[in-house]
């Protein structure tokens, strides 16, 4: 049997699996999740079992990824296999060469390939190595070197994981390297690796460290190597050559420096993986409708928009967003019991800097500046969404801690309260991420508390974190979000329909892109925008002022025709990503009445909120389609597409290797069936029914789904 590790039911932290890992003697590290770098210098000397130590570590980056040191230290030793560089074939060809490993503790890494561990020899030194007898995609990592396990998250969103019968954690020992293979790992480092020729083990001084450093990472560079592989040389090289050794921070950059420049040698092929396909092509929205355009914020929007390559939905929303986030928390609306300010949450969808994301930004912030609440303006706008514990940092309630009361320094018995901390008095935060990609890479993580707190500030903005080490916690927050992505980040982050249940529909996604071009920039200097920021001031006062609104007659009559539309349930990530439809419209058409300074929402504030929704929803199935929004399934339903005979389990299984839970794929085909694109004929036997999957058919037709 195959598959990955089963989901263990016991939550952990990083912290807990870290301390598992030293409970087997493995020497454990900190690694950066971004790029797979120790956060700590000497690591080589510094990887411990140590409690304290590791405690230590993981309070100061909790988030840390886990690194594991192989060499005799450990016990261990690991044979690297990258399927992005021809690693299954290379390892094919070294069996063949040197005979076959067997069975032993196996890896799979969130790039893609795998890690396969075994006992460290008795008698040998084993040398970190890359491309291991000119055979390309399978490096080793011995004395000197680390490998990033199980629960790390890969910088591509993707966990490491164990495969499910070899897992350490469960017992299985690593088997012990054939003598073979011994030989073969233990003698000299090939001619690309820090022992190139030349070298014959002579101590390298100063003066010429960083020069020999330098010229054996292009040298591997130019044969195909990596970033990982050639730092992961060169520190070990560093560490045995050079008096005294660099710092280990200096070795990465020079390991950096190196690949910036192409690999002459071994090809380094691209992941092949494609994005999430669509089922059925979806048209670019088009222009949004002038009725969003309404009051105050459309004259603003107009104003700028002669004078900028900005979409002018971009100044738009993020000028709505902002305003909401100002006025603070007082304007609200009542729907079915619940009460919604008017913190939103919105995040552009354009491709890289071309859809000037973050010129629309800087127009808006322009207009919000300190003339209409310079406190707001100087202190309530932050950036860097990383774990839900910051967030609610951010905004927190005074913390009081409970001491014994003293008289001339001797205890009365009695206990009284401290201010530990004093906190935040004012509870507004716009958040600005321009990589809002990053933080959907965070809330993948095991035991990241990002999302959940996002959410409740979303609906309600009482904030604490279940964390034992977190006592903070936050009272009446009103934080609003303006994030950044492209299409591709998006599809590749936020790509399960529980994610989006989660999170995205509580998001405004609107797809933006550069609107016109001004080779000589524009004139926005000349604009006066004394009269429009004056007015902005008012309505901001205004909203301060206003408690519950609520519609008039006729918003009422036209909320009526519309609310059926919106609040009705739609299928596939679509339908996830919009399912909060009818809130995300009263909000909007609450903040376009403060801004014409009503209490009473007009038809015409609703007419400019749903023509914003319209649009955002064009938005959404333009860059989703109607996918259901799990690769997984996807793939799936794109591979029976086109295998009119079926599929049973063990055909899909093959279909994604070794690298997808049986539990996983059983989920894709549940939510595949659920939408009604697949069904299943069973066939019962003496054991489990014998499955084989069809995607459906228009009757009509007797054609699939288009893709």
């Amino acid at each position: 049997m195959r598959g990955a590790t089963p989901v263990d039911t016991q939550p952990r932290t990083m912290l807990d699996h870290a301390l598992r890992y030293a409970s087997m003697g493995w020497r454990v590290l900190p690694v950066r999740p971004r790029d797979k770098r120790p956060l700590i210098r000497d690591w080589p000397k510094l990887a411990t079992t140590d409690e304290a130590t590791i405690r230590g570590w993981w309070a100061r980056w909790p988030d840390a990824n886990i690194g594991v040191a192989t060499g005799p230290e450990s016990g261990i030793v690991a044979i690297d296999v990258d399927e992005r560089h021809s690693g299954e074939e290379s390892l094919a060809t070294l069996c063949r060469r040197y005979g076959p490993l067997g069975e032993t503790v196996e890896g799979l890494t969130g790039g893609g390939g795998r890690h396969l561990i075994f006992r460290y020899p008795d008698d040998a030194v084993v040398r970190n190595a890359a491309g291991v007898d000119g055979c390309p995609g399978v490096d080793i990592r011995g004395d000197g070197g680390f490998i990033v396990v199980p629960q790390s998250v890969h910088p591509n969103g993707r966990a490491y994981e164990w495969e499910v019968e070899h897992n350490p954690l469960d017992g299985f020992q690593p088997a012990e390297l054939p003598e073979a293979w011994v030989r073969l790992l233990s003698r000299p480092a090939e001619p690309t690796t820090a022992n190139a020729p030349g070298n014959n083990g002579e101590k390298i001084v100063e003066g010429g460290r960083n020069d020999r450093l330098m010229r054996l990472g292009c040298a591997m560079r130019r044969q195909g190597d990596d970033e990982e592989t050639i730092r992961g040389a060169l520190v070990a090289y560093n560490a045995a050559r050079c008096v005294p050794p660099l710092d280990e921070s200096e070795v990465a950059g020079i390991a950096k420096s190196c690949t910036r420049y192409a690999p002459t040698g071994a090809s380094m092929p691209k992941p092949t993986r494609a994005p999430a396909r669509r089922i059925e092509a979806t048209p670019r929205p088009t222009a949004l409708d002038e009725a969003a355009f309404h009051g105050l914020a459309g004259q603003i929007v107009r104003a700028i928009e002669p004078h900028s390559e900005a979409d002018p939905a971009a100044l738009l929303i993020q000028l709505l967003v902002s305003f909401g986030n100002i006025i603070g928390r007082t304007a609200h609306f009542v729907a079915d019991g619940a009460w919604h300010y008017l913190n939103m949450f919105t995040v552009l969808i354009g491709d890289t800097s071309k859809s000037r994301k973050g010129t629309s930004w800087a127009h808006v912030h322009r207009i919000c500046d300190g003339s209409i609440d310079e406190s707001w303006a100087r202190t309530r706008i932050g950036m860097g969404l990383s774990s839900g514990e910051g967030l609610i940092w951010a905004v927190r309630d005074p913390h009081f801690k409970t001491e014994a009361a003293r008289v001339n320094g001797k205890p009365t018995g009695e206990s009284v309260q401290v201010m530990v901390d004093a906190g935040i008095d004012d509870k507004r935060l716009l958040v600005q991420e321009a990589e809002f990609a990053t933080a959907l890479k965070v809330m993948a993580r095991e035991g990241n508390t990002l999302s959940p707190v996002i959410r409740n500030a979303w609906d309600r903005g009482n904030l604490q974190s279940m964390t034992k080490n977190s006592p903070a916690r936050a009272t009446g927050a009103h934080i609003s979000i303006v994030g950044h992505i492209t299409g591709e980040e998006l599809r590749r982050y936020l790509d399960t329909t529980e994610c989006a249940n989660g999170l995205g529909n509580r998001i405004v996604w609107l797809y933006v892109q550069r609107s016109k071009c001004l080779p000589e920039g524009g004139r926005i200097d000349t604009v006066d925008f004394g009269a429009m920021g004056r007015q902005l001031i008012d309505c901001v006062a205004f909203a301060r002022s206003v408690g519950r609104l609520e519609r008039d007659d006729a918003a009422r009559e036209l909320w009526a025709s519309v609310y059926p539309q919106l609040s009705e349930g739609k299928p596939g990530m679509v339908g996830a990503l919009i399912s909060r439809g009818e809130a995300q419209v009263m909000r909007l058409a609450s903040i376009y009445a403060l801004l014409d300074r009503s209490r009473l929402i007009r038809p015409a504030h609703l007419v400019a909120a749903l023509a914003m929704w319209e649009y955002a929803e064009q938005s959404v199935r333009y860059v989703f389609g109607t996918t259901v929004g799990d690769p997984v399934a996807d793939d799936i339903l794109v591979a029976l597409q086109a295998r009119p005979e079926g599929m049973t389990r063990t055909d899909i299984r093959d279909l994604f290797g070794r690298h997808q839970k049986g539990g996983r794929i059983g989920t894709a085909l549940s939510n595949l069936e659920d939408l009604e694109l697949v069904w299943c004929e069973r066939t019962d036997t003496r054991g489990r029914p014998l499955e084989r999957w069809f995607a459906r058919t228009d009757d009509a037709t007797n054609a699939t789904v288009a893709t």
